[in-house]
């Protein structure tokens, strides 16, 4: 029963406007008129049967010139990157939901319904399916020899990775009221990392699933449910010795992961996501405003609030520009420098984005909600 009301308010808040909303508040900012400093060329692109209002993470994946693509009508694609030449082509009759996860040879998919799939990377065939307690949304994730998988309703699931077979769960008490979504678990040999729905992150052994630590990254505050959510959907990033988190409706945090403590935090939050450089942590906010801040020091470098309310994906760092989605179809680069639009791109229609684009040897892979495929490249 609670499960149950859990997901109730879940679907009640989406509907509100926190993804996507037809009655929305705030109208998004529009677009000025731009100039574009850079030549963009689309090297190919595809349209896949995509129906994805519920914002699940079909995020692409690649592995040695080949990318893997999923569609929430259950296909799984292998492209050649090069040429957009497909490989193989796999009908799961699932409704799918998080993917793609890589390694050993395999891809991994969930759906709505708590599957988890594992599928030849060479050629598309099923090599197992195993049940989950309910939908995943983010892309499973393998270490050595054991799958994580997270699921909607809080548990995370280890699982072996040529099997399926459970090897131990993780669970803590849901809040009442959470974001549909879920932030992707991070693995890394011999610990999990993850940003849970009460607004901390933990640190599991990846063996045992024995907690570690773990660190609060908001705090809930107010009266209401809602003004209490302080979810982590924003993926977590570990980079060297630090980890970066953000929540919703809290703060974003950098961690220090040799001492286990907060580096720096900045009052700024987000559901989307971010990205790192060698220099910078970069962030979309609640506000649709893109930020850069020092990633040693946390302190602010630039803020772009050109986009504001225009629904944005996490950014995703493409040589000397940070690249992020928007609600109509539009891919912005945004100069590392100043923070400045330095050109925009549509890729066909005009549907949402989901997720994040990614980068693949200079080329920029974008996948939007209707199951529009494209790979980019800024010519010289």
């Amino acid at each position: 029963m609670k499960q149950l009301l859990i997901f109730i308010l879940a679907i009640s808040v989406a509907s509100c406007g926190i993804f996507k909303s037809k009655d929305n508040n705030e109208p998004p900012a529009e677009l000025a008129k731009l100039d574009n400093a850079l030549d963009i060329k689309t090297l190919w692109n595809t349209n896949l049967s995509n129906d994805d209002e519920l914002y699940s993470k079909l995020i692409p994946a690649y592995q040695t010139g080949v990318l893997f693509v999923a569609t929430t009508e259950g296909e799984v694609f292998a492209f050649d990157v090069e040429t957009g030449k497909r490989q193989w082509k796999t009908k799961t009759k699932k409704p799918l939901s998080g993917g793609v996860g890589l390694g050993d040879g395999q891809i991994f998919v969930g759906s709505r319904d708590g599957d988890v799939l594992a599928l030849s990377e060479e050629n598309g065939t099923v090599l197992w399916q195993v049940k989950v307690s309910s939908e995943v949304l983010t892309p499973p994730q393998i270490a050595s020899d054991t799958l994580i998988v997270r699921t909607v309703d809080g548990k995370i699931f280890a699982l072996a990775h040529d099997s399926g077979t459970r090897l131990w769960v993780y669970e803590r008490d849901m809040p009442l009221l959470t974001l549909h979504g879920t932030s992707t678990p991070i693995v890394k040999q011999d610990f999990v990392l993850a940003g849970l729905d009460n607004g901390k992150l933990a640190a599991l052994d990846v063996a045992t699933g024995k907690l570690f630590w773990e660190v609060p990254i908001a705090i809930p505050k107010g009266r209401s449910q809602l003004e209490r959510m302080v979810d982590i959907d924003a993926d977590p990033i570990l980079d060297g010795d630090t980890v970066f988190v953000s929540s919703y409706q809290g703060r974003t945090v950098a961690i220090d992961m040799t001492a286990v403590r907060i580096a720096w935090e900045r009052e700024v939050s987000s559901h989307t996501g971010m990205a790192t450089d060698l220099d910078a942590l970069y962030l979309s906010d609640l506000k649709g405003h893109v930020w850069a801040f020092d990633r040693y020091t946390g302190s602010s470098l630039w803020r772009q609030e050109g986009l504001q309310a225009r629904k944005l994906t996490a950014p995703v760092s493409m040589d000397d520009y940070v690249v992020v989605g928007d609600l109509e179809g539009y891919l912005h680069w945004i100069r590392k420098s100043d923070g400045q639009v330095a050109a925009r791109y549509r890729i066909g229609g005009k549907d949402h984005f989901n997720v994040a684009p990614i980068v693949v040897d200079e080329k920029l892979i974008a996948y939007n909600s209707d199951g529009k495929l494209a790979v980019l490249r800024i010519e010289e």
